[in-house]
């Protein structure tokens, strides 16, 4: 524990805001008054309901998943670490890929589990071969899809692929899939060994009330639901989740509008001096720069009011990742690099 270092992430509301690919459009006040409406009618001195069968339904409903396939949680993270507590224990193996989204290593490494890492293609690719040859020891696979923070992309034969040939529970996480649209969902009845993570924070628009969900197996959610703390998710998140859920006509609309800028903002990347983006099916884009290191521009753009995300892996100190945001915010971003590179 003494050598992990909180996961932090730089909060400033006079900066545009780009930094965690959360989505840039808010929760119609409407259904915010609706969610404080339904609140009123409930008594808040008495536990949540433990299972969230409400949250759960219409979960079901709206992925067409069977209802007691689908457990709810407080954010997909709760669900990772959910998953990887009740799947390992110390002295295990996972697999992630690399570089990828570091909340996998951060909760095995609290549990004293060995992590194996396959490093991603030259060009950010999946190396399917090698997931399933250095996963057969492993006891959980788990691989983001859109991936976190390249955007690139595992292809869902390739995810039938590995689930076929490894003994281990192969953990699909879609984060980003109403971007996408690409999905494991339908492959949990062929594979006993396969379930799907989803959460709430990105097109959804509740990043700020944490929720989450996995898509599994009857038999595997039920074993996953024991390893949960009990009443994790509060009456509040259940409410908004089942809210949103009653009311997803406006969501498409959102994402929508995030995919024509990602595709403009790719296009205004790509020609900034100097600056290569990385094709993504997400909603954030990954550039490298050729002529600065990410940590210097990253502080450029800091200093000039744009706050993106910079890492510290050794494939992508020369990158950073933006989130797509508005278009005015967008356009902010896109101007503050071009002066940037220019100086």
């Amino acid at each position: 524990m003494v050598e992990l270092h909180e996961y932090a992430v730089p909060q400033d509301p006079r900066r545009v805001k780009l930094n965690q690919n959360e989505s840039p459009f808010d929760i119609p006040a409407a259904l915010k008054e609706e969610v404080f409406a339904r609140l009123r009618q409930v008594g808040w001195n008495r536990y949540p309901s433990g299972q969230a069968h409400a949250l759960a339904e219409r979960i079901a409903g709206y992925t067409g998943f069977p209802v007691a396939g689908v457990l709810a949680g407080n954010g997909s993270n709760e669900m990772i670490q959910t998953l990887i507590y009740s799947t390992c224990d110390s002295g295990d193996r996972i697999l992630v890929v690399e570089p990828g989204f570091s909340v996998y290593r951060r909760v095995a490494s609290v549990m004293n589990i060995d992590v194996v890492t396959v490093p991603l293609k030259e060009d950010f690719g999946f190396d399917t071969d090698a997931i399933i040859d250095q996963g057969k020891g492993a006891k959980l696979i788990i691989l983001a899809t859109p991936n976190n923070p390249t955007g690139t992309v595992l292809r869902v034969d390739d995810i039938a692929d590995i689930a076929n040939q490894i003994n281990g529970l192969v953990a699909i996480d879609e984060a980003y899939y109403e971007f996408c649209r690409e999905t494991a969902q339908g492959f949990i009845e062929r594979f006993e060994n396969l379930i799907v993570i989803r959460t709430f924070s990105k097109s959804l628009r509740l990043a700020g009330i944490r929720l989450g969900y996995v898509l599994g197996r009857e038999d595997v959610v039920r074993e996953l639901a024991k390893a949960r703390l009990p009443f994790s998710l509060s009456i509040f998140q259940q409410t908004a989740g089942e809210v949103l859920l009653e009311n997803p006509e406006f969501l498409e609309a959102g994402v929508r509008e995030i995919l024509r800028e990602r595709d403009r903002v790719f296009e205004g990347l790509a020609k900034i001096r100097d600056i290569s983006p990385v094709p993504s099916l997400a909603n954030f884009l990954l550039f490298q720069c050729r002529c600065i290191t990410g940590r210097d521009l990253y502080q450029k753009l800091y200093q000039a009011g744009v706050v993106l995300r910079r890492f510290d892996h050794p494939r992508l100190e020369s990158s950073l990742r933006v989130t797509i945001g508005t278009a005015q915010e967008n356009d902010i971003f896109l101007e503050k690099l071009r002066e940037a590179m220019e100086e």
